[in-house]
């Protein structure tokens, strides 16, 4: 019998979904309120500035509060806000941070590690921050902007340009803004990244595959009146039409790939979707890294290596598409990367995921991997 040891040593806890949400608000300064393992453990994920408190052993016993005032002082003039996310040591301490920070304009985002998982402490961070909806303002909120997610950049910058070809402006963006618009949000809302809905404002769908993507601007047209959808509906044709003339071309060739997918649930689907419906592609399991919703594909909630291991060892694919953690178990297989961490690869390009360049993107990814394996002795 396996030997039961750390049940989820590659998907990121809440302090860290918490932070890596927080951060993306450039006037609001994000402070980590625990060890410096917690602080370079979020760094190495969050591209943006983050700061800390560093607590050692002697503020452990005796208290943080000293060392909280002296970082938070330091950084009050710098931030519109600040917000503070506990970690686990003083979550459990339980300090009442409220009373001897009462001189500062901060938040407090209790989302210790052992209180969740990545889209746990994104979830808490949101409801922390209590984002509104102005409905006299124009344009189109973006949602899923996760600066943890390695796309999250390519993703933004995707869905301004498919909105401003239908006429429509950015309003906020969800999270990679302004702390002011989360509290003058536009009626209607879109998502970048499936997997990390704010849920502010109405919901026109994700921007991530080419069947959601023609869903979602269908409903953008029935919501905002004065958006012109066909110059984008187009370009999705356009897009679609590439992808089905590479895929037939590649399948004169090769077989379909057998496929196994390990990211967030929405993520994964939807790339699902497509393999299935341009590349005939077999999807023997879709390992969920987050609570996965209803599927036609098989579906496993994981976040452990070993379970992922196995899953692999059992339906043997052809095809792995993952993180740093399942390259490393794929074997012979084909790989792509989908989902954090990436590791080994220089990403200098704002490459999304969402849109038709993003749909683009991943076919390209999936049918070169899959080309350059069957080169290989």
């Amino acid at each position: 019998m396996r030997e039961q040891g750390c049940i989820n040593p590659l998907w990121p806890c809440a302090m860290t979904g918490a932070v890596a949400c927080l951060a993306g608000f450039s006037d609001l300064g994000v402070i980590v309120h625990g060890s410096s393992g917690c602080y370079y453990y979020t760094e190495t994920l969050v591209p943006v500035p983050v700061h800390s408190t560093f607590l050692v052993e002697e503020e452990v016993i005796f208290g943080a509060e000293r060392r909280l005032q002296e970082v938070v002082g330091d950084l009050a003039s710098l931030y519109q806000k600040l917000a503070i996310v506990n970690t686990c040591v003083p979550s459990v301490i339980g300090e009442d941070m409220h009373l001897f920070l009462e001189d500062y304009d901060v938040m407090i985002v209790d989302a210790p590690g052992f209180s969740g998982h990545l889209e746990d402490g994104w979830r808490k961070a949101i409801d922390t921050l209590e984002p509104e909806v102005d409905e006299q303002r124009a344009g189109i909120n973006i949602d899923g902007l996760f600066s943890a997610d390695p796309f999250y950049s390519g993703n933004r910058m995707e869905a301004e340009r498919l909105l401003a070809m239908a006429g429509l402006a950015p309003a906020t963006r969800f999270c990679a803004d302004t702390l002011h618009k989360a509290y003058r949000a536009a009626p209607v809302t879109v998502a970048a990244n499936p997997d990390f809905r704010t849920g502010v404002g109405t919901d026109a769908g994700s921007l991530m595959g080419i069947r959601p993507l023609k869903s979602c601007f269908s409903r953008i047209a029935a919501l905002c009146t004065d958006a012109d959808i066909d110059p984008v509906m187009d370009l999705i044709d356009e897009a679609e039409e590439r992808i089905i003339h590479a895929c037939d071309r590649h399948l004169r060739r090769f077989d379909p790939p057998a496929t196994a997918i390990f990211a967030g649930f929405g993520q994964a689907e939807a790339v699902a979707t497509m393999l299935r419906d341009y590349l005939d592609a077999e999807i023997v399991v879709i390992g969920s890294r987050n609570r996965p919703g209803t599927s036609p594909f098989p579906v496993a909630e994981t976040r452990d290596l070993d379970q992922i291991t196995d899953l692999i060892v059992h339906h043997a694919p052809d095809l792995v598409i993952g993180s740093a953690y399942e390259e490393t178990v794929a074997g012979r297989a084909s790989f792509v990367p989908l989902t954090l961490p990436i590791r080994g690869r220089i990403i200098l390009a704002h490459r999304p995921l969402a849109g038709t360049e993003g749909a683009l993107g991943i076919m390209e990814s999936v049918l070169n991997a899959c080309m350059d394996t069957k080169r290989k002795p």
